[in-house]
């Protein structure tokens, strides 16, 4: 191009100092041995000029004769390439739309001679997962490992596609294979924390909250879910090193966790599990006497015969504070059970029956009131437990369970 633009500027100079040198008498002389040329100068200057266009055309000419191969030889690869990159954008959508096949298709045939190889075995590997074929999906993930292992794209969409089937434990093998800096990416913690959840990994978990939360990957709840997840885990991992451990893990924790009466009640349960009541009841009933917690009341259920009797006096003055408490009934109930006082036992099953119910309250009243030698009484506890049974959710085993025991 830029050759032309030269030969049309020295013809358009040509034909403008050409008239010019027309009145002038000068000539020119070329001799070579016998040889003799003898022009004027406008002639010889034409002359130049017709030469210098004619070797130029001659050049192109040459030029695209010897090129003539190579451009028709891509000519067909060069036609394949747009083909798969028009297909491989027409996978994506039809991923995005559910032609699941189509998209599996159009994404592997085009591979090969795709621009972003990796994008059409990505996109297969997606296909193939909501077409519940994991052989053919890991496949995928195999070759496009093969372009770029490293590719953050690659990592996250195999941690996500693992998750998504439940290949929890393929997923925990791959987590453990990678360099602290990869797990450090927000794009793979979008994905890791499911893992540790799921496999109860809280000391690799609750470090990843903040920043989850920053990356509004979890929303506030989740985040105080999973934190108390957390703490409760980490508080059962410390108890099974015994009750020392326990203690020192509870009061490491900070302030607000300790005062969380959710927190606590855990921390009771673990604690009178490994016979160390004497050194929070003080303590408990405190805190029982501010709100009836639930889980904090059914701790209770566990302290040893020993125990049971100081217990169930506490609890039974309690219950003037919360005499509509069902669960605060049901465990003094079960302290007097576990001391073999029966009628007691009976006593307090019937004052929660009489409040709310339950299949699981006339079971235990049942048991009661056969161990007193009240057979008729017993069968009508049964009697109510199935009917209450026949209009709830619960399954014809626990049926079958309490029919048995109550034979």
């Amino acid at each position: 191009m830029v050759r032309l633009l030269i030969l049309i500027l020295i013809i358009f100079a040509g034909l403008f100092v050409g008239p010019l040198l027309q009145d002038q008498k000068g000539y020119v002389l070329i001799a070579l041995n016998d040889w003799t040329i003898e022009s004027s100068l406008v002639v010889m200057v034409m002359v130049i000029l017709v030469f210098y266009a004619l070797l130029q055309f001659l050049e192109w000419g040459l030029v695209n004769i010897l090129t003539m191969w190579g451009r028709t030889r891509h000519w067909f690869g060069g036609r394949r390439q747009r083909i798969a990159q028009q297909k491989t954008l027409e996978s994506v959508l039809q991923l995005a739309s559910g032609q699941y096949i189509a998209a599996e298709m159009n994404s592997v045939k085009n591979a090969k001679f795709s621009d972003l190889p990796l994008l059409n075995y990505l996109t297969a590997a997606n296909a193939a997962q909501r077409l519940g074929n994991t052989e053919k999906r890991d496949s995928y993930l195999a070759a496009a490992s093969d372009l770029d292992a490293d590719s953050l794209a690659l990592q996250s969409t195999r941690l996500r596609l693992q998750i998504e089937s439940k290949a929890f434990d393929s997923a925990l093998q791959w987590m453990q294979e990678q360099d602290s800096k990869t797990l450090k990416k927000i794009e793979i913690m979008r994905f890791t924390y499911l893992v540790y959840a799921h496999f109860e990994q809280w000391k690799f978990l609750q470090p990843l909250l903040p920043l989850l939360l920053k990356q509004t990957v979890i929303d506030e709840q989740q985040c105080i879910d999973l934190q108390n997840d957390c703490d409760s885990g980490l508080l059962t991992a410390a108890a099974k090193d015994g009750l020392n451990s326990l203690k020192n893990h509870y009061k490491g924790l900070d302030r607000k966790t300790r005062n969380n009466i959710d927190m606590f009640a855990k921390y009771a349960k673990l604690t009178i599990e490994l016979n160390g009541f004497d050194e929070i009841e003080k303590e408990l009933f405190k805190k029982l006497t501010k709100q009836a917690n639930k889980s904090l009341i059914v701790a209770l259920s566990s302290v040893d015969e020993e125990a049971s009797a100081r217990v169930s006096e506490q609890l039974i003055a309690l219950s003037s504070r919360y005499p509509e408490n069902v669960d605060l009934m049901q465990v003094i109930a079960q302290l007097f059970m576990k001391s073999r006082h029966w009628p007691l036992a009976k006593e307090w099953l019937s004052k929660a029956v009489d409040i709310k119910p339950s299949i699981v309250i006339l079971h235990k009243l049942a048991l009661v009131q056969q161990e007193l030698g009240e057979q008729s009484g017993a069968l009508n506890s049964y009697q109510k437990a199935v009917q209450l049974m026949e209009s709830s959710y619960y399954g014809s085993s626990y049926l079958t369970k309490i029919e048995f025991t109550v034979r």
